[in-house]
């Protein structure tokens, strides 16, 4: 494994003979009332679909299966969200055994679905990044080899399929949105547009409360700033050295979200596609909504990509007139 290397559109394509033998390609679906909401030709690109209900099964699965060709057969990782979730799904897939170090307090929810996936899980730590110290610790020790949630060449690779499959379905492509956290999913699909549809403008979107990717675009360097938000997807404190290297240079715009806003995506995404995501998943809605007049007569795809969902967080956001009217702050 080069863990320094950059994505690569020949590690995407190389990627996608993995991906395609282990998953299926993901819908992507126009929709006619979102359509008119932004004023654009809008898709949306449904990775919420797979079994992990996220986008980052691909790169788990090209990451995993390229271990299992070299011989590793033990993993262990940090309890992040869709990331942990997604690896234990693969781990499963290729018969290896995934150990997953969890903070005190980590969200029962996350948990649960790690163990349903077939994970070992461990609580270790009093924070994240204790635990991610804890869980780089185990591969020291032990041998487990180690999956940072960010920096991993071949699990960026993975998740640049899903913009392969959108590029070949709609060529004509001109903006794609999508969330950021890690940003292993947005740097990838730079990875893919910049070499196969330049003119493609990728769009990055988190959350104002968890500005730390956002801030480090900003200023051109890596920034540290503590997080707030609810949306665990995107509760990040600090951009990534690996895919922060790839957006930071040719991300051609990144927008902040308010928790009210963050809500009221996962109300539109629930009104205008009938999907129940999470924050994460629905944010590229709002987005484009903020854009819109720069955005009319666009084609516009929207990753939705993930759907780990809070009862809270449903509920919030079903209790806002944008459930039942489709539109924002109405």
């Amino acid at each position: 494994m080069t863990r320094e290397a950059t994505a690569d559109i020949r590690d995407v394509l190389k990627a996608r003979q993995t991906v395609a033998r282990n998953l299926k390609p993901t819908q992507l679906i126009r929709y006619e009332s979102l359509s008119r909401l932004i004023g654009a030709d809008v898709y949306v690109k449904h990775e919420n679909h797979h079994p992990s209900s996220s986008m980052k099964i691909r790169g788990a699965v090209n990451l995993v299966s390229e271990l299992r060709r070299n011989g590793v057969t033990e993993l262990v990782t940090v309890a992040s969200g869709n990331h942990s979730v997604a690896l234990a799904y693969a781990a499963h897939m290729f018969a290896m055994r995934l150990r997953v170090v969890a903070a005190k307090g980590a969200n029962p929810l996350l948990l649960d679905r790690l163990k349903d996936a077939g994970a070992e899980v461990s609580i270790s730590g009093s924070n994240d990044a204790e635990s991610l110290r804890l869980a780089q610790g185990v591969e020291s020790r032990t041998g487990h080899y180690f999956v940072h949630p960010a920096e991993e060449n071949e699990f960026i690779s993975g998740c640049g399929t899903a913009c392969l499959e959108v590029l070949e379905e709609l060529p004509d492509t001109d903006v794609m949105i999508g969330s950021l956290g890690y940003g292993t999913c947005i740097s990838s699909t730079i990875a893919v547009t910049s070499v196969i549809s330049p003119k493609v403008r990728v769009i990055g979107v988190q959350a104002e409360r968890a500005p730390a990717a956002y801030l480090s675009w900003q200023n051109g360097r890596i920034v540290d700033q503590a997080q707030s938000t609810f949306a665990t997807e995107l509760a990040v404190s600090t951009a990534f050295a690996q895919p922060f290297g790839i957006y930071a240079r040719k991300l051609a715009d990144f927008l902040l979200l308010t928790e009210e806003e963050l809500h009221e995506s996962v109300a539109l995404a629930a009104f205008h596609c009938r999907q129940l995501v999470d924050a994460a998943g629905a944010a590229p809605i709002m987005a484009a909504y903020r854009l819109k007049e720069r955005l009319a007569g666009k084609t516009v795809v929207l990753y939705m990509s993930s759907s780990f969902a809070s009862p809270d967080e449903l509920e919030e956001a079903y209790t806002l007139p944008a459930f039942r009217s489709g539109i924002p702050g109405c």
